[in-house]
């Protein structure tokens, strides 16, 4: 992987970030431990303090080479369905990727986890 295809995959994650932040019902987008774990060790290990990783959200290139695949691990708000905040999730994260990506919705394949209930 370059560097321009990690710039803009960090582009799209946090496009996708801010447009998951907005829906309703989202408390807050839940990070990853690997994401975490792969920060604290570069900064360990090459004593850098590259970017931070984009809390809750995760892009890359599907197997087949054509379809984006996007990962959002989110908690919701009480009061809020679960299904209806993942279906809005959904929708914001695919046109916001989308758009960024420059290819059609229908190549932007997204997966919403519900990590809690706050």
């Amino acid at each position: 992987m370059t560097t321009q295809d990690s710039s803009s995959r960090r582009q799209v994650e946090e496009a996708v970030a801010a447009a998951v932040a907005g829906v309703p019902g989202v408390a807050y987008l839940r990070p990853g431990l690997t994401g975490l774990l792969r920060a604290r060790t570069a900064r360990l290990v090459h004593g850098t303090a590259g970017p931070e990783p984009v809390s809750g959200v995760r892009v890359r290139l599907g197997a087949d080479r054509r379809t984006w695949q996007v990962e959002v691990k989110l908690t919701t708000l009480t009061g809020h369905r679960a299904v209806d905040v993942t279906r809005a999730v959904r929708t914001a994260a695919t046109a916001a990727a989308g758009a960024l990506l420059g290819v059609p919705e229908a190549r932007v394949a997204v997966s919403v986890t519900v990590t809690g209930v706050l």
